[in-house]
Formats: structure tokens, sequence, C-alpha cells
């Protein structure tokens, strides 16, 4: 309850704070809102992407790829909102309020008010002239060329002043403004704008979707485009280059005369296979006729060698070899031609002929038909005979064979670098075609993107155009100043809040009794007219009534022959323990009370040795017939108190000021005297306190109008008490005060 009552006053004490303040600010607040948001007109318009749900002539799985579909419209947004988006949209709409802007009557493009300042600061700029003639009233396009033509980026250029610099609706800062929006997962653009010219609202926006679309379909076509000419000039690149390597493979077959490297090559391994085949046979035959010949001749007498050295004979030997050697080369190397055939049969014909007629020179010398070892001579000439045939058949199989076999060497030594070359080529043929085909996939990509970029572009679109506004839209001016006001009142308590709590002056009776550690006794009214509303004479007496009434309930006991002692105690000078002395001696006095007071600095000397070393009150004061003795001792920072004296009295009062601050060495001045006075009571009387203070220990203080009497009963939290109680009771301690003073 107590804390309640706390907190009700500490809201009634900033009460001015609080709604001053509050209302000061707010009002500033109001006026400014006004003047800075003034009436806004707002205008948006609707742009249809196609991205998420377009069709792709790329191909795809049909799914939409959410990750890739938000990429793209993150990047229609930051197009919109870009800043070379942002400076064409400046330029145009500059050069259509100076076309179209008239300086008598507002339009549809602009108001006059606004055409005469922006016409107005142009001409007076040092470049105006020159900019006024690059206006062509009869086409906006050739304005805004010729601007970008003369726009420089440097700071004496009024036309990128414009855009850089604050020339309000024109400039980068307010045209970044503009507000940029997805309507949640779908393919459309929010786009809006407010300004406070209607016509600048509109057009800005209208610009602002064409200079969009102008500028998207740039930037994608332009990547694309650049990616096709790279493409397109690789591709014939690589074509010449894969035509003359090509052509040069054919000139090296012609110049080599190969018609099939791969089927030719097979060829002549099978030949050469065949060849070696058939000299293994011949060397066979060669060596078995060869060993049978020097056995025949071994068991031949002399007339059969006489036979083989006879010239006749040995030219029919020859004839018969040679004709062998023949018709073995002609079986060596086929020929499917009839000629050819029907030579090798006259040469096989001959060749027997030949043979009889060797038989038949042979059977003249032969001597005896049998020979020493039984065999026939016969037989051996005859088998001499066939055996030297072949002998020479083979030598002359042989002959032919080795010779092939040279011939194939010849051509493996040929085919060999050749193989290699072609392969060579046709490897860097090879090569350069998949390089043709990887670059003609990519052309015919970069071919299928730029169509798919068209249809996007066919497909983004105003969905709904910007409305030229007629109405102000309502502005946010009455949250802007609730806002202000609530934090206004926060701020403002808050502040007194943080204050209250760090705050350590006296100021109540809650705040005293938590930093002195003391009970209080009471509250002394501070001289002020204003809060006591000239009644302050009247205040100090009920005061000082109720202190007496405090005072004269500690007056129980006293020492034989003293009378009752009051101690008025202080931590420093200046607390007011004189003034509310003399107040309390007067009010005694009227009422038959002898009183005697004692001060420190005319009844006694705090430097003397009766004082330092008193024992009791009587060291240095005499008893007369005094009811009452009120002592006024020094601060305690200036002197100390013997603990007999502050034990000997029936009260002692520690006075302070309720409007200073409590210190560290109070607080340990306090702490000393406590332990001082021992089981004497200890009291703390507040001085120069507010009216609410003083209140708490004397009730209701004049004058007792009504509305003193309810704004009281509120301080107390006496929400349901009657008010008749309160004005019956008032009456009744009125008369009760006059009979006393009477």
């Amino acid at each position: 309850m107590e804390y309640i009552l706390y907190i009700s006053r500490f809201l009634y004490r900033i009460r001015w704070w609080l709604l001053i303040g509050t209302i000061i600010i707010t009002f500033t607040v109001y006026r400014l809102g006004k003047h800075m948001l003034g009436k806004k007109f707002y205008v948006e318009a609707t742009l249809y992407t196609g991205v998420a749900s377009g069709y792709d002539i790329e191909g795809g799985s049909g799914k939409v790829d959410w990750v890739t579909a938000q990429n793209a419209m993150d990047n229609l947004i930051s197009i919109i909102k870009a800043e070379s988006t942002l400076q064409r949209v400046s330029m145009r709409l500059y050069a259509r309020s100076l076309i179209k802007g008239d300086p008598k009557n507002d339009n549809e493009y602009i108001k006059a008010s606004n055409y005469n300042w922006i016409y107005d600061h142009l001409k007076n700029s040092s470049n105006g002239k020159e900019i006024l003639a690059l206006v062509d009233k009869n086409s906006e396009d050739k304005t805004v060329a010729n601007f970008f033509r003369y726009l420089k980026p440097t700071q004496s250029n009024y036309l990128y002043g414009i855009f850089y610099y604050n020339l309000r609706h024109y400039s980068f800062n307010d045209l970044k403004t503009i507000t940029v929006s997805r309507k949640g997962a779908s393919d459309l653009i929010e786009v809006s704008y407010m300004a406070d010219d209607p016509g600048i609202a509109y057009n800005t926006i209208e610009i602002l979707t064409k200079e969009f679309v102008n500028e998207y379909r740039s930037i994608r076509y332009g990547e694309t485009d650049n990616v096709i000419k790279y493409f397109k000039g690789e591709l014939d690149r690589i074509g010449k280059e894969l035509r003359l390597n090509e052509d040069s493979l054919t000139e090296y077959n012609i110049e080599k005369r190969i018609i099939n490297y791969y089927d030719e090559t097979k060829e002549i391994a099978a030949i050469d296979k065949e060849f070696e085949l058939r000299e293994q046979n011949v060397l066979i035959e060669y060596n078995s006729a060869k060993a049978m010949l020097s056995e025949l001749e071994k068991h031949m007498n002399s007339n059969a060698k006489q036979i083989i050295n006879n010239l006749h004979f040995l030219d029919k030997l020859n004839e018969a070899s040679s004709l062998t050697g023949k018709i073995s080369e002609m079986e060596t190397i086929s020929n499917d031609k009839p000629t050819s055939e029907n030579s090798l049969q006259n040469y096989k014909n001959r060749l027997d002929k030949t043979r009889k007629e060797l038989s038949e020179l042979s059977n003249k010398y032969v001597e005896f038909q049998y020979t020493k070892e039984g065999v026939s001579k016969n037989n051996i000439i005859e088998q001499w005979l066939d055996m030297t045939l072949k002998f020479e058949k083979a030598k002359s199989d042989l002959q032919i064979v080795q010779d092939s076999r040279r011939e194939l060497d010849k051509r493996y030594s040929f085919f060999a670098p050749v193989g290699s070359t072609i392969k060579r080529k046709e490897r860097n043929i090879s090569f350069i075609e998949q390089n043709y085909l990887s670059v003609l996939k990519s052309y015919n990509e970069a071919l299928m993107r730029r169509k798919n970029l068209e249809m996007t572009s066919a497909a983004l679109k105003v969905l709904n155009a910007p409305a030229y506004p007629i109405t102000t839209m309502p502005t946010h001016l009455k949250k802007i100043v609730m806002a202000a006001c609530a934090g206004t009142f926060l701020f403002i308590l808050g502040f007194f809040l943080i204050l209250e709590l760090l705050d350590r002056t006296l100021r109540d009776s809650i705040r005293t009794r938590r930093l002195i550690g003391l009970p209080m006794l009471g509250a002394y009214p501070k001289n002020s007219i204003l809060e006591y509303h000239g009644h302050i004479k009247e205040c100090e007496k009920i005061a000082t009534k109720q202190l007496s009434s405090s005072i004269l309930r500690f007056c129980t006991r006293r020492k034989e022959g003293l009378p009752y002692i009051i101690n008025f105690i202080s931590t420093e000078a200046g607390e007011g323990k004189s003034m509310v002395i003399q107040e309390l001696k007067e009010y005694w006095s009227t009422i038959g009370l002898q009183v005697y007071t004692l001060t420190w600095n005319t009844d006694f000397n705090i430097s003397s040795r009766e004082y330092n070393l008193a024992k009791n009150i009587t060291d240095f004061y005499t008893p007369n017939q005094e009811d009452i003795l009120i002592i006024e001792y020094p601060n305690l920072r200036e002197a100390n108190i013997s603990p007999n004296l502050l034990q000997e009295a029936c009260l002692n009062i520690l006075i302070a000021r309720a409007d200073r601050g409590w210190k560290e060495t109070d607080k340990l001045l306090v702490e000393k005297l406590q332990q001082q006075v021992a089981q004497t009571p200890l009291y703390v009387y507040l001085t120069h306190a507010s009216r609410n203070v003083v209140e708490d220990y004397t009730g209701m203080l004049p004058p007792y109008t009504v509305w003193r009497k309810i704004s009281y009963r509120i301080s107390q939290l006496a929400l349901t008490e009657s008010i008749t109680t309160i004005i019956k009771k008032k009456k009744r301690q009125v008369e009760v005060d006059n009979e006393d003073d009477d």
C-alpha cells in the first residue's frame, strides 16, 4: 500500500512534465509531419513476367525450379530499381515536364507551381540556355537523346546534378523510394510510387514500366547476341580448318596411291603369312631333295656319273630345271587370265617331254642292271632325275618366295610411315570434327536461348497500367502523432523513473526511512506561498502542533531535579533546527509550559573542556524551574556529542532538510549516532518539506476547498470515502482548533 501511494505521488509530482512535455513534442511532430507529408498521390502498376509459369522451349521436366524462378524475379526487381534504369526515367521525366508543362495551369503531366520551380531553377543556372536549347518541343525522344549526349559525369554538369543532387521528383534519392515487390509466389511484380504531384507520380510509373522492359531486353539480348556472334565465328573458323584437313588427307592418299589403307594392309599381312608358310614348305622340299640327290649320287657308278656330265644330258637337265622354275613361278603367282593357264600347261607338256628325253639318255649308258648293293641301276637314274627335278623346282620355288618376301618387306616399309601419317591426319580431323560439333551444339543452344528470351520478353508486359490519381492518399500522420505522443510520454516517464531510482534526495518519508534508516517523527512545511496557497502560517502552526504532540508522548521519565530534555541534532548546518525550536518554544509557551533552550553557539562552548568531558547536562547547565529543556547541538560534522548527554535526553531528534541529498558521510555519522544513543529514542524530522509529505503526519492542510478535499482524498487513495464525512470531520477539526486558539 505504501509503495502504491509512493508511485501515485511520483506520477503526480511529474504530472506537468508528462503533460506539457508530451503536448509540446506531439504538437511539434504534428506540425512537422503535416508540412513534410502533405498531400500524397499514389500510383501503382502490375507487370506480368511469366518467369515461373511461362512456356520454356529449352525443354525440361515440366516442374518449376522455384530457386531459379526466385532468382529471376530478384533480377527483374533489381533491374527496375537499378541506378541506370532510374537515371533514364529521371531524364525522360524531366524532358516530358519541360515539354508538356504549363506555367499557368495544372495538367496531367505536372503542376504549374512545380513546373515554374524547375523552369526557373534551370533558367537561373549557369548552363540554363544551353540545356533549354536541347529541348525539342515536338519530340520527347530527341530531347532525351540530346540530354544524354550533353550529360557528363562532372560536378558542373547540370543534368548530371539533376539526378545525383536533390532536385525534387527527379533525383536518385526521390526515385529510389519507388516500391517494387513480388505478389506472393506469382509471376506478378507490383510497382508503386507516391508524390505530391499527381502528374509526376503517374508519369514516373508510366515511364518506368517502359524503360524497364527496354532495359531488360537490352541486357538479355545483348549478352545472348554476343554469345551467338562468338559461336558463329568459331563455327566458321573450325569448319574451314576441318575442310582443309580433309582435303589434305585426300591429297595424301592420292599421292601415295592409297585407296583403303586398312584393307590393303590386311591383305598384305595375309599374303605375308601365306608366303611365310610357303617358304617353310619350300625349304623343307629343298633340303629334302638336296639330301636325296646326295644319297643317290653315292650309289651311282662312274658310267652313271658320265651321264650326268654329258653335255647333251646337261642341256636337257638345265632345260628341265628352267621349265620347272617357270612352272613354279607361275604356280606361286596366281593369275586368272586364260592365256596364263595355257602357257602353264605348255610348260608342263614341255617338261614331261624333256623328262622322257633325259630318261632315254640315261638308259643308253646303263652298264649293269643292278648295283653291288642290289639296287636297280635303272631305278637310281630315274630316282635321281626325279629328285633333280624336285630339287630344281624347290630351289626355284625358294628363290621366288624369297624374292616375294623382299618385295613384301618393301611394301611394309612403304605402308608403315603412310599409316602413321594417315592416322595422325584422321585423328586431327576427328578432334576438329568433335570441336566443330561441340561448338555447333553450343551455337544451337544459344539460338534456342535467344528464342526463349524472345518468348520471355513477349510475356513481359504491363498487366495493370498505371492510372492517373485524382484523390490523395491518407497519410500516416495520425499514427505518427500517436506514436510520438506515446513515445514522449514513456521517455519522460522512464527518464524520471531512472532519476527517481538514482536520486538520494530525502524529499519524503518513504525515501527518508530508506536512506537514513530511522523512524520519522514528522515534517515541517517549506515557506512556499504558491504550494500552500497563502496559508503557510496556518500550515506551520498545524505542523508545530503535530511535532509537539509527537514529542510530549516521550516525556514520561526524567532525572530528579532536571526537566524533560529534548536534543535537536543535525549532520550539517542550515538544516532548520533553530527555526523548529523557536516555533516549538513559542507554541509550548502559549499552552503554559516552561521551556528553556540551550544553543551551542551562545549558551555553551563546544571547544571547552566542560562540554567535551561532560558526564551530564549539569556540567554546563544549572536547572531552574523549567518543564522542558530544548538543547540545540552543533552539527555532527563540526563537533562530537557525548553519549552521556544523548542518553540523558527523553528524545533525540535528527533534523534534516527534505530538499537535500543524503550523502555517504551523513550515513556514517548517523550510524555512529545510533551507537551512541543506545536505548534512547532517535527520530528523524524533515524540514522544508512539500505539502503532501507534511499532510502524511498532520492530515489535510488548508485551504479546505471542495477541490482540495477531493485531491487530498485521491492522494491518500481514499477512493470510496464519502465527501460528506470528510466535510463533517473537517468542520469538527476547525471548531477544535478555534477553541484551542481561544
